[in-house]
């Protein structure tokens, strides 16, 4: 993937420390009634940083005087504090990339250099931006505190990844555009309060981050195309939001008309078929292509425009985070309302006939998107040049012991897409290869 940009959050995906900011609350609500604040005016204090304009406004006590009585807690919590396992290494793994890095917390701006400088990692980030650098109207998980970074860096919001532990995080990282990675497993500097808020990728730890990480830097997407130059010019401009132009394979499978020449102009690398092999020919091509350069993920996408950049990051969130092996976006899964009904019955008598041979009931057997880690590729022989080829690939996967997981995705269908892919009569054809390849 093109990342150019890491955001981080401090606590709870940094560091840690034992006083955790549930009792940080208490403590700053026994501050605030020594001074006279009313119980029933200081509330909740969800979240607390808030809440204390909100008492400044209804008490007119000094807001700053306020402040004051947080940033001392936050600041005195940094002594005890510690840097997670893992850290350092992931901030030099992506130091390694080129990838720029920066700070986005709700901490105040002296509590979060004390503590970058105290655990050594302060010169890793070009930018440290806390709640003291923004209006308090900005503060995550309103977008604008994480707008400033991307004004910053004049990196676009596709280009950049938030990692954090809490929704608070993924909220603005959501508003803009970019790119999300939850750590769920360290409690240890955990805001008081949950929101869930789903991320694009989730790992347990720092540790496990460097490995998410590693894959989705070297993530390559095979488009095999025969005959697109309606469509391969926007589907490449779609996937280049997120991809490098150099990690996507556009195979031109012998076509006739403007597709190799359109495909060229966007920088993507082109492999030409000089005749038409079919789609098994392609993907083979393209897959072996991949391996060969080291690719650590393998995406399969159609060029016709049926699918959606969105959900391939879906498919391969399973793969990169290395809870399966080979994961299929499913149509019949997702949104069928597009999906026409004579498309529904043909894919259920193929599906039918793949779990027969697989072993493994694969509810859309013929998906075109698709996501494969390194080792479940390398196993995966292709033998079917054609359209046989999506019930292959789950066959062999199935028989090399891979991991297959299914994830809902959306089907667009253009009058342009319903011409393309497979019919009755292709299905006919793609079910007698399966039977002969297997009496051989």
């Amino acid at each position: 993937m093109d990342i150019r940009l890491a955001i981080f959050d401090l606590d709870g995906t940094l560091i840690g420390a034992p006083t955790t900011f549930a009792e940080i609350k208490e403590k700053l609500k026994e501050k605030l009634l020594e001074i006279g604040i009313p119980k029933e005016i200081i509330g909740d204090l969800t979240p607390m940083y808030e809440s204390l304009f909100r008492i400044s406004e209804e008490t007119g006590k000094n807001v700053d005087d306020l402040k004051k009585l947080l940033e001392d807690l936050e600041v005195k919590r940094v002594d005890e504090s510690f840097l997670f396992k893992g850290t350092k290494e992931v901030l030099e793994f992506l130091k390694s990339q080129e990838i720029k890095l920066a700070i986005m917390t709700r901490n105040c701006r002296k509590a979060t250099l004390k503590a970058l400088e105290m655990h050594g990692i302060k010169n890793y980030f070009e930018l440290i931006l806390t709640r003291d650098d923004v209006s308090w109207r900005e503060v995550k998980p309103n977008e604008m505190h994480i707008k400033r970074i991307l004004e910053y860096f004049k990196v676009p919001p596709t280009k950049a990844v938030v990692i954090g532990d809490h929704g608070y995080d993924i909220i603005p990282a959501k508003r803009v555009g970019a790119l999300s990675i939850l750590i769920t497993e360290h409690e240890s500097g955990r805001m008081s309060f949950s929101i869930e808020e789903k991320a694009d990728f989730e790992v347990p730890t720092m540790k496990e981050l460097l490995s998410l990480f590693r894959r989705i830097l070297n993530t390559y997407v095979v488009v095999p195309a025969y005959n697109e130059e309606r469509t391969i010019g926007k589907v490449l401009d779609d996937l280049l939001r997120y991809f490098k132009p150099e990690h996507i394979i556009v195979v031109n499978d012998g076509s006739r008309d403007k597709t190799e020449e359109i495909a060229k102009s966007k920088g993507v690398r082109v492999l030409t078929h000089l005749v038409n092999r079919g789609l098994g020919g392609a993907l083979g091509t393209g897959i072996t292509f991949a391996l060969k350069k080291g690719a650590e993920l393998i995406i399969t996408f159609d060029a016709d425009g049926q699918h959606l950049v969105k959900d391939a990051l879906r498919v391969m969130k399973s793969v990169a985070e290395g809870k399966a092996d080979l994961a299929i976006g499913s149509r019949l899964k997702g949104d069928v309302s597009q999906m026409p009904l004579i498309k529904r019955f043909g894919n259920f008598v193929l599906d039918t006939i793949t779990t027969i041979f697989a072993g493994k009931y694969v509810s859309d057997s013929q998906s075109g998107l698709r996501c494969f880690n390194k080792e479940c590729a390398s196993k995966i022989k292709i033998t079917c040049d054609r359209y046989a080829v999506s019930s292959e690939i789950i066959i062999e996967a199935s028989k090399k012991g891979c991991r297959i997981m299914e994830v809902p995705i959306r089907a667009v269908y253009t009058e342009y897409a319903m011409k393309k892919g497979t019919n009755v009569f292709e299905g006919i054809k793609i079910a007698l290869n399966l039977l002969f390849d297997k009496l051989r």
